[in-house]
């Protein structure tokens, strides 16, 4: 007996009551109490609980997701508008998440920064460059930080890793684009050339810094406008 026989034999039993068949009933009662005793029902409703409160943690992640693919991907109209930077790393963060969670432990050490005058797709399109390379430079499972703090006049972000690292030679070259160390197939060369011309853009900064074998510090440094300099985004 299954969970589906136990099911079809409550219908039955629910049907002959609503008939007032009584001799139906108890037949009924009898093929449902003899099924009950097939299946465990108190495993079953444990484990139906589970599931659903599984699906209702998906549910949540699912509608999570909807809300950052929106704010990930909202249309820049033309002019900058004040920006969370440390919504906007949240918000890509979960984008991302499938590319970081087998390869990663993410550490979020997010400050209270002002927000920031800027295309807000642009800058979400730059942080998921820099956590994506952070993801594919792990040969086995590591660490992701991601910091964010004001330095002076900027707000910095920073996304270091514990990869394999970038040698001397390599480091002047990997903002120039079509430039990669990555196997064939593995990627374009532009994702940090793009990142670059973004920041340059927002009259900003991008730096690394990077030893072979131990990992990569990216830090993006963004100006703070007169105006935003007293007020925290969280």
């Amino acid at each position: 007996a299954d969970i589906l026989q136990l099911v079809g034999g409550y219908e039955a039993l629910l049907s002959a009551v609503e008939r007032g068949d009584h001799g139906v009933i108890e037949g009924e009662k009898r093929r449902v109490r003899a099924l009950s005793k097939q299946v465990d029902v108190a495993f079953l409703m444990e484990d139906l609980s589970r599931l659903v409160e599984q699906s209702l943690e998906g549910m949540d992640r699912i509608l999570k997701i909807v809300k950052d693919l929106k704010e990930f991907s909202h249309v820049d109209r033309g002019e900058q508008v004040r920006f969370d930077l440390n919504q906007g790393l949240e918000s890509t963060l979960n984008i991302v998440w499938n590319e970081l969670k087998y390869k990663a432990e993410v550490i979020k050490e997010l400050g209270e920064i002002p927000e920031v005058v800027c295309y807000p797709q642009q800058i979400n399109q730059v942080f998921m460059n820099l956590l994506v390379n952070a993801a594919q430079a792990m040969s086995g499972r590591g660490k992701i930080w991601i910091r964010s703090y004001v330095a002076g006049d900027q707000v910095a972000v920073e996304i270091e890793d514990t990869g394999c690292g970038i040698a001397a030679e390599h480091l002047k070259k990997i903002f120039d684009p079509f430039f990669t160390t990555k196997p064939v197939g593995k990627g374009t060369g532009l994702g940090l050339s793009v990142s670059y011309g973004i920041i340059q853009k927002h009259q900003g900064k991008i730096e690394v810094e990077s030893t072979v074998g131990k990992g990569t510090t990216f830090r993006v440094l963004l100006p703070i406008s007169a105006t935003d300099a007293d007020e925290p985004a969280r």
